[in-house]
């Protein structure tokens, strides 16, 4: 979409036109320059956001108003901390009537067993007795288990991202609660575009700046990715921090958190080239992308057609067929000038990698 938008931006360019008069070849126009040259290694930033590697989203196996649910959003808890619990009333009296009839089974059994041995009952009548026993047990179980569900913990120490309900809301079971997050185990997520599949199966060195820490950057690794593009999006990607200089403590990033995930391969791309964008221009007369080459032996420029790739972060693109090693081209000043003009070299020349 990106590059879409910049080619759009090529043809609004006040690109020059071949049909000015000398007057205007006269004049000489101050350039900045650079040449090209293959990379040793390619640069892409993307932007990411930082997301907990471990949250729940905790909910009630049971269902019942709330009864009570005295934590808020951003607050922190402990493992084992009681989060929210369900009125208990309904599951208390059926525990208690299961309960009772439990009891009653187990004395029942007991005494059929000794008059089984008495050979006072059949079998049979036994066999029915030792049922009822079984399925007493499970019942009373069950609804222990019931009871023991209206009450809802924090199964590990974090802070409540979200609350879902408020007090004295009835709930469905397995309805969401709240989401309860890890702040100690966090990862990165970003959006590789589809262009870009291939970076997934390089070798590449993955580093991360926080937005908040500006200049920092900290190693990070491809931990997972889908191959997949949802919705046409992109292909999600998620990092682990594994730099030993990352210190949480000395570092605070929280979960939704922006950073900027640099990719670098050090692959080299034959013939292919990252020039600025600021390089490339539109031609009106061909209707091809191109940029302005410059000849240091008479200080002329002259148009050279170029076919351009994807994107390189926000200001560079990739040329993927007409430059060559050693090509000089123009970086500013590109706008004003016409084939063959005569143009001042302002600066030293870089060279573009």
């Amino acid at each position: 979409m990106k590059l879409l938008y910049f080619i759009a931006l090529l043809y609004l360019l006040p690109a020059c036109s071949r049909n000015e008069g000398k007057s205007y070849q006269d004049i000489v126009r101050p350039v900045r320059v650079r040449t090209v040259a293959l990379p040793g290694a390619l640069d892409k930033v993307y932007t990411g956001i930082v997301a907990a590697e471990e949250f729940s989203d905790l909910a009630f196996k049971v269902g019942g108003p709330l009864v009570e649910m005295n934590i808020d959003a951003g607050e922190t808890v402990k493992k084992g901390t009681l989060l929210a619990a369900i009125d208990p009333t309904d599951y208390q009296l059926q525990n208690d009537g299961n309960k009772a009839a439990y009891i009653t089974a187990r004395s029942r059994l007991e005494r059929d067993r000794r008059l089984l041995e008495m050979q006072a009952i059949s079998q049979q009548e036994f066999e029915m007795s030792e049922a009822g026993y079984i399925q007493s047990r499970s019942a009373y179980r069950a609804s222990e288990k019931a009871l023991s569900d209206t009450r809802l913990y924090a199964p590990f120490d974090g802070f409540i991202e979200q609350k879902y309900v408020e007090n004295y809301q009835k709930v469905q079971p397995g309805e969401r609660i709240v989401r309860l997050v890890n702040p100690d185990k966090l990862t990165v997520w970003f959006v590789l575009p589809e262009t870009s599949v291939g970076l997934t199966r390089e070798q590449m060195q993955v580093t991360v700046e926080f937005d908040i820490y500006r200049g920092l950057r900290f190693q990070a690794r491809v931990q997972e990715f889908v191959d997949a593009s949802p919705g046409g999006a992109g292909i999600p990607v998620r990092l682990i921090l594994d730099d030993p200089l990352f210190d949480k403590t000395k570092y605070p990033v929280y979960p939704g958190f922006s950073v900027r995930v640099n990719l670098r391969t050090d692959n080299r791309i034959a013939d292919h080239y990252v020039v600025p964008l600021s390089a490339v221009f539109m031609d009106p007369l061909t209707e091809q992308t191109a940029v302005w080459r410059y000849h240091p032996e008479n200080s002329t420029v002259t148009a050279l057609p170029v076919t351009i790739g994807s994107l390189f972060g926000s200001d560079n693109v990739l040329i993927t067929k007409g430059l060559q090693d050693g090509d000089v081209i123009v970086v500013d000043g590109m706008n004003f000038i016409t084939e063959g003009q005569k143009v001042d070299v302002l600066t030293t020349e870089l060279t573009v990698f």
